[in-house]
């Protein structure tokens, strides 16, 4: 009978050990997942910006080098679009105007590196995800400068463009474009 009680306590003792080893609470849990999606959001962060560094870099690039322009506009505005892609699922950690900003660089390097379909497909995906526009130093809308450029090729009348908030830059062109598809 001796034994039996030996191992009786034998076994509680082990119970109670066993069962201390590893507590942790619902609280410390949820501190642990908290401050491991804090950093992955952080990584997120720091991961934008020199992304966002990286795709400019390539937009200097191209505005000094002649010869290879149209492949680094295309490659700057690869990198600005993906960029966007890395904080989507926390897109308020980001000032909702800086995005702009970068979105609508990388419509324009498309529209200069000649790929106006890319530049359609992130133009449809800019006003789909926000609700404002950019406004240049003239003045002009930066939504309705691309939709002017990108739909040059329609029916539409020179007087249609005047309405629009065009820059004066953007109207010169078109105009010099209509004079000379018809002449």
């Amino acid at each position: 009978m001796k034994i039996n009680k030996y191992k009786l306590i034998i076994l509680a003792f082990c119970c109670v050990t066993l069962s201390s080893c590893n507590v942790i609470d619902n609280n410390q849990s949820a501190r642990i997942k908290t401050k491991i999606n804090d950093l992955k959001i952080s990584n997120n962060l720091r991961s934008y910006s020199e992304c966002i560094e990286d795709g400019k870099s390539f937009d200097n690039l191209a505005s000094n080098k002649n010869s290879e322009a149209e492949s680094l506009y295309n490659k700057s505005a690869k990198i600005l679009y993906d960029c966007d892609l890395l904080i989507r699922e926390n897109s308020y950690m980001i000032d909702e105007t800086e995005r702009m900003k970068n979105a609508a660089l990388s419509i324009q390097n498309y529209i200069k590196a000649g790929n106006l379909i890319q530049a359609s497909l992130n133009f449809q995906d800019f006003q789909e995800t926000f609700d404002k526009d950019l406004v240049y130093k003239d003045g002009s809308s930066f939504i309705e400068n691309v939709k002017t450029i990108l739909s040059h090729n329609s029916n539409n009348s020179l007087n249609k463009f005047a309405l629009t908030n065009n820059s004066r830059i953007v109207r010169s062109e078109l105009k010099r474009l209509n004079y000379w598809s018809k002449n």
